[in-house]
Order: structure tokens, then sequence, then C-alpha cells
């Protein structure tokens, strides 16, 4: 078949490859179960085949085992799904949501646009797909307590998770390596202070249950001079010992002893 805006030349398809085509085109992605049932295939019918064809012929791609993604004319002579990374996201676990870093650059709280889309799921992932479509991706798996604080967005009229911005700087504070580093939490505090909710950021902070992200949010917001780190206090139990600021850097700075840190990174103020 050819389109001659874009000089698509593909192997022509078959009455049945066309009508399977048709159903799975307003998709962004379809699992071998849901093909298996378009086509009306038993368990141990050649669904596998018909797929490995389809994508032989360049009409679909495999997004990870189990799992495809329809191309559309429009995509040229790549021969890729359009999918937005975030929506690629989505088929390589369940649940998934976009977090940390990524979801940083999405709420528009830094500059930075990393090249791995992160994801955060609520239970260990055996053999995490790292690619998909030409896309890096890191899976991070959490114990389903800290799996909260998430809204649904849109990307070309499909649907997608990502943390909220308050569970997005607590998930920044909780685990520093997936945002690059606590100053990255440093520059999006002040610049995105008013669109946060400071009672929803102390009650994530209290929820996430690791002492050491309370502890590290109330030392910025003192620093920077944000909200009331008080009222940050009276609800954290705040665990004795020296916590890291950044336990992405080298154990070595001063301590705090009102915040129970060893501030080894440097974050303004």
């Amino acid at each position: 078949m050819t389109n001659g805006a874009q000089s698509i030349t593909r192997e022509p398809l078959g009455t049945t490859e066309a009508q399977f085509l048709t159903k799975v085109a307003t998709r962004p992605a379809f699992s071998i179960g849901e093909a298996r049932q378009f086509l009306k295939h038993g368990k141990h019918g050649p669904t596998r085949q018909f797929l490995e064809r389809l994508q032989r012929k360049g009409w679909i791609r495999r997004i990870k085992s189990g799992k495809f993604a329809p191309i559309p004319l429009s995509s040229g002579e790549a021969r890729t799904p359009q999918l937005h990374e975030f929506i690629v996201a989505m088929q390589l676990v369940s649940p998934a949501t976009i977090a940390y870093w990524s979801a940083l650059n999405h709420h528009g709280m830094t500059e930075q646009v990393p090249r791995t889309v992160f994801v955060q799921t609520n239970h260990p992932v055996r053999r995490p797909p790292s690619e998909a479509l030409g896309i890096s991706f890191k899976i991070v798996s959490v114990r389903a307590k800290k799996y909260f604080g998430i809204e649904r967005d849109w990307i070309n009229e499909q649907p997608f998770s990502v943390t909220d911005k308050e569970k997005t700087i607590i998930d920044g504070l909780d685990l520093p390596k997936y945002v690059g580093e606590v100053g990255e939490i440093a520059k999006a505090l002040p610049q995105s202070w008013e669109d946060l909710n400071e009672d929803k950021l102390r009650a994530y902070a209290f929820k996430i249950g690791n002492t050491a992200a309370g502890k590290r949010l109330g030392f910025l917001m003192e620093t920077l001079g944000l909200g009331s780190p008080e009222a940050l206090r009276k609800v954290l139990s705040l665990a004795p010992g020296f916590s890291l600021l950044d336990p992405t850097l080298p154990r070595k700075g001063k301590h705090s002893r009102r915040w129970g840190l060893l501030i080894n990174a440097d974050v303004g103020g």
C-alpha cells in the first residue's frame, strides 16, 4: 500500500489482515489476548504467527512480549507507532504511573529533559523492560503504601497516569537518585511553591513512610524560606540519627541537629 504524501510502501494485506488492522487502528496498543479475541482464534490458534506476519510486513511493532502497537500510514518511512513515550510507558507494566524526573518535567518544575522515562509501579517487576520502540525506560517498583498521589492526564486524546505535583516532590525526596539529585527539588520548590498545596505536601511527607524524605523537605522549606517548617515538624516523627540530605553525594558536610541531616549538598537559600 502506498501513501503518496509519505511515499510509504508496505507489503499488501489480506482480507483478514485488513479487517484486523481496522479494529486495532484506534488503540494505542493491543495484547496478544485481545488479538486472539478479534481473530476468534482458540488458545492454540495461529495468533502469534498472524502477528509476526503483520510485523514483518511493517504494519505493527512489538512493544514488549505479548504487546503490540499498530503503525499508521502517517508514520512515514520510519514505520514506527505514533505514540508519545508516556503512552508507551502505560503498556509496559500495570499499574503504571509517570513519576520522578519525568513527572517533574511534565509539571514544568524543571527545565531538564530526562533521556529516560521514569515509571512507578506498586509491585516488584521481574525483568522490567528498559527499552521499547527506541525509548529508554526506568521502572521503579515501590511498596503499595507508597503508591498514591496519582492523577490522570491526556496526550493526543490518550490517557496516562502521572504523580501529582506534591507527590512528585515527595518522591524526589524519598528517592533523589531518580530526579538527578536533591538539588533539582531545591530548584523546583521555590519556582512552583504557589502552585503546591502545602497541606497535601505535609500529608504526603508523613504518608510516604520515609522519615528522611520529611527531614529533607523540612530543611529545604526552612532554608528556602517557604511555608511553615514548624507545621511540618508537628506531623513528622523524626527518627534519631543523621540522614544524608542527598544520598547520591559523598557522606561529608555539616550536621543539622534540628533536622537530623548531614548537609552534604549546597541547596542555596
